[in-house]
């Protein structure tokens, strides 16, 4: 328990002699009594005077200006008051402490006092009752409790506004933003924070800096904070290179507990700054009124608007499949089934693998089902997921899903997420993995299937590698489409439209001849334009043999070496 300071007898200090005004005047007095006499009725009846006119100063009952008093004793001091050590000052036991409970809360409902919430509640006086006693004028009842939404973070701000002017130290800062957060339990943003981990894991630097980000968030609009910015919120005791380190190797609690991330930028993840996660952002401020987020700005997104139509031709399997999906991504549709799966508790997100030979439509099917729907897509560039720098590599996954979170939240509808050619990534896990390369390889793929559990969007990764794919992957993906080579009446369709004067016999004739992929056949039509440019004449189906024959080769050798 912690010990008030005692007197020293040999030291005198008249108060009647200095201009203190004269609420400090009684309240030193009244402290000063009780503490000699303890709390009695003749003890009250003895500081009447004094207690009435501070009772009528800051409209508080005649016990809890005896509290006030002794809290006041302590508030400019670095030990504060807890209810151990008001129950010892009064001379009673803990449990006849309880019955003073009301008069801490009365006088906390008015913002007299503040309290924190670390396992025990200090008390220390506010500073606006601080600057009533310290002036002689009127305080005005501060509102702590029943605040609306927008109050509570106004509040917030001005405790940051004030702490910024050095009116307040760091200690002061926090146990206000907590008085005011344990005091407004109505509302979602305190009700969220009290039932989360906040309290139990992050220490008091933690705590301040998450609740900067949500007051910049609310009030300013800020999505990140500059780590130096917030590293202004720190204990002097505390080393700011050990809280860089622990933030840049995400080992902080904070961010283990999934409060904060690292902010993202143009579309790259930024490891300088902090910004709220997106279960905070979409979880704890529903009752705010927030400015609407600008659109991300990503080089690695291709606007639906600006990729061109192309008329692909399927297998009957693979067009009824592609028929589906193009049904599902209609935005007419998408939301709809997005709900019903909710209600039902089921997963909302789409995890899609086209897989199959080379040049089968793949991609060029992701693009065009993206036209079609309207979609952006979010094209994931696989060679600078692995860096050579071990954990760089996991939180540059980690920062495109959580660009792509962001993508889905700024946009009118949800992109989709591509990851074109995915073999290395989706492939099988390592198992008994000495080297570190491997390490790291399971640890991407833990962490995509981790983010594959929780999408709220569209995942397509394409593959000609299916049969190296992780199972815990193949389970993940809902839909599952096989592209086969063409048949030969869709080898037909195909050589039609990409050689439009080919007669249709011809384009029979070569499509029963050749067992061609769609991209094989565009090779074929590339060099017949390339062809005519040079001679003026267009290749006859001779010609057009020919350059089959050398496809042929050319696909022979491609198969051999795959």
């Amino acid at each position: 328990m912690k010990r008030r300071p005692e007197n020293n007898p040999d030291k005198v200090f008249n108060l009647a002699e200095n201009k203190t005004v004269s609420l400090a005047k009684s309240l030193n007095h009244i402290y000063k009594t009780v503490d000699k006499q303890g709390l009695s009725d003749d003890t009250l009846q003895s500081l009447d005077a004094e207690i009435k006119m501070l009772t009528d100063h800051f409209g508080i009952d005649e016990k809890a200006v005896v509290l006030l008093a002794a809290i006041l004793e302590r508030s400019n001091t670095n030990c504060c008051m807890d209810e151990e050590d008001l129950a010892n000052y009064l001379g009673c036991s803990n449990i006849e402490f309880i019955g003073f409970y009301t008069y801490l809360r009365e006088m906390e409902k008015i913002g007299v006092i503040s309290s924190n919430n670390a396992g025990r509640h200090y008390f220390r006086v506010t500073s606006e009752a601080l600057k009533s006693i310290e002036r002689n004028r009127s305080f005005v009842p501060l509102k702590m409790m029943d605040l609306q939404p927008d109050e509570l973070f106004y509040r917030f701000r001005d405790c940051f506004n004030r702490f910024r002017k050095d009116k307040i130290d760091c200690d002061v800062l926090l146990e206000e933003l907590e008085t005011l957060v344990n005091n407004n339990a109505h509302l979602v943003f305190c009700q969220k924070v009290i039932e989360s981990d906040l309290f139990k894991i992050c220490n008091d630097t933690q705590r301040r800096m998450f609740y900067y980000l949500c007051s910049s968030y609310v009030s300013l609009g800020k999505q990140s904070i500059p780590i130096d910015m917030l590293l202004n919120l720190s204990d002097f005791m505390e080393d700011d290179n050990v809280i860089r380190r622990s933030i840049a190797n995400e080992t902080s609690a904070f961010q283990n507990a999934g409060f904060v991330e690292f902010a993202n930028e143009e579309g790259m993840v930024d490891t300088d700054s902090l910004s709220l996660s997106d279960s905070v952002r979409e979880e704890y401020f529903s009752e705010v009124t927030l400015t609407p987020e600008s659109k991300v700005i990503c080089k690695d997104v291709v606007g639906a608007e600006s990729i061109q139509a192309k008329e692909l031709f399927y297998n009957e399997a693979e067009g009824e499949q592609i028929s589906r999906l193009s049904g599902l991504l209609d935005d007419s549709h998408f939301k709809g089934i997005q709900d019903r799966l909710s209600e039902k508790g089921m997963r909302k997100g789409f995890n899609v693998l086209f897989y199959g030979a080379p040049g089968t439509g793949k991609t060029a099917s992701v693009y065009e089902l993206a036209r079609q729907s309207g979609r952006d897509i979010f094209f994931v560039d696989m060679s600078k997921l692995k860096s050579k720098w071990v954990g760089d590599s996991e939180k540059s996954v980690k920062g495109v899903f959580k660009i792509y979170r962001d993508l889905c939240r700024t946009s009118e509808r949800a992109p989709i997420l591509l990851f074109n050619e995915a073999d290395a990534i989706f492939m099988r896990r390592f198992e008994n993995v000495e080297h570190s390369v491997d390490q790291m390889n399971n640890a991407i793929q833990n962490i995509i299937l981790q983010e594959m559990e929780n999408l709220n969007g569209i995942l397509i990764a394409t593959t000609n590698l299916v049969g190296n794919l992780d199972p815990a992957f193949e389970r993940r993906f809902l839909f599952k489409v096989e592209f086969k080579l063409p048949e030969q009446n869709a080898r037909t369709k195909i050589w039609k439209s990409m050689i439009t004067d080919l007669s249709q016999q011809d384009a029979e004739a070569l499509a029963s001849a050749y067992d061609f992929s769609g991209g094989n056949i565009e090779n074929i039509a590339r060099k017949s334009t390339v062809e005519y440019i040079l001679s003026g004449e267009k290749p006859c189906l001779e010609t057009l043999r020919r350059f089959c024959e050398e496809e042929s080769y050319s696909s022979a050798k491609r198969r051999i070496g795959f």
